[in-house]
């Protein structure tokens, strides 16, 4: 068994659009409040070595539509691998513009398409415009999500595919009541925020089924005074939501 948590931060250089940094520091934070060690390891660049062998969490945060294609064939030369961790119970989160690696293809502005790993059950193309705003939804689990949305790639999930939330507020994957798409362990959000910080309790949860994967123990979970700052500005976001709503 583990003795950490160890979660690879794919290629921070290239996928750090909107703070995704955040999202790795919150892991970090809310795993030590929770006395669970959290080990970060950097793959700086497409084709360096993906160390999969004892990770828990695979984290790709948002880039450049333009990059997916060089990303994406770096990472179908690992693919093996790739199914290895998957099948051994290895979890994958996706934000953003990188839900384009985990899909079957992206359809550029262009006409051109950018093959992806084919992972979740979902096609990409990318926006004339840029659309940004608020984004309320609620998992199938149970647990509220507020955030950000920046979104300059459209998702279609196919027939039978399970979303990873259901909209409150917002435009999530193309502007119907679909948030992002999730398969067992392997999920993608178009929420920003980071959505990792501004959502504790979504973040605990994941540390939690991370922390039965590695075998850590001893381990406790936080109380509401822990999340109250967050707690207090999701309020303020939800009221806020609810005037643009009316």
């Amino acid at each position: 068994m583990m003795s950490s948590i160890k979660i690879l931060w794919l290629y921070p250089s290239v996928l750090n659009l909107h703070g995704d940094r955040g999202n790795i520091m919150a892991l970090q934070r809310i795993g030590g409040m929770m006395g669970l060690p959290v080990e970060i390891v950097r793959v700086e660049s497409p084709g360096d070595e993906l160390p999969l062998d004892d990770c828990c969490l695979i984290y790709a945060g948002a880039g450049q539509v333009r990059d997916m294609e060089n990303i994406a064939r770096s990472l179908r030369s690992d693919r093996d691998r790739l199914d290895s961790f998957i099948s051994r119970g290895g979890y994958i989160l996706a934000t953003g513009s990188s839900g384009c690696l985990l899909a079957r293809h992206t359809r550029r502005a262009d006409g051109s398409v950018i093959p992806g790993l084919g992972l979740l059950p979902m096609i990409c193309t990318e926006r004339e415009t840029v659309y940004g705003d608020d984004i309320w939804f609620d998992t199938a689990s149970g647990i509220e999500i507020i955030g950000n949305q920046i979104q300059v790639v459209d998702t279609q999930l196919e027939q039978g595919a399970e979303a990873f939330g259901h909209l409150l507020y917002g435009y999530g994957n193309n502007g119907k009541e679909d948030e992002g798409c999730r398969r067992g362990n392997i999920m993608f959000t178009n929420t920003l925020g980071p959505l990792l910080v501004k959502n504790p309790r979504f973040t605990q949860d994941l540390l939690e089924r991370l922390a039965v994967m590695a075998g850590c123990e001893g381990y406790h979970m936080l109380n509401s005074a822990d999340m109250d700052y967050e707690d207090k500005s999701a309020e303020l976001i939800r009221a806020f939501i609810k005037k643009k709503m009316a």
